[in-house]
């Protein structure tokens, strides 16, 4: 019997939330490469989330550990 994952995998199409300061926006996830993410916001803007090794979260490329989070 194959072991399952300990985390969420993202997945195209997965419905998931930016989380910055306490705001929740709601998103789809429209690209995965490596460890990268791309989701959609509902105004349709693209951003980009990287997984930070330091956190093991997915930050929004370019902010430090602690910036805009994706939550799966």
């Amino acid at each position: 019997m194959a072991a399952r994952p300990s985390r969420a995998i993202p997945r195209v199409g997965d419905e998931v939330l930016i989380v910055h300061l306490g705001v929740r926006e709601p998103a789809t996830i429209v690209a995965v490469e490596g460890v990268s993410v791309h989701v959609q916001a509902a105004d349709g803007t693209t951003t980009i989330f990287d997984l930070s090794p330091s956190t093991a979260h997915f930050v929004r490329r370019g902010d430090p550990y602690w910036g805009v989070r994706l939550q799966l």
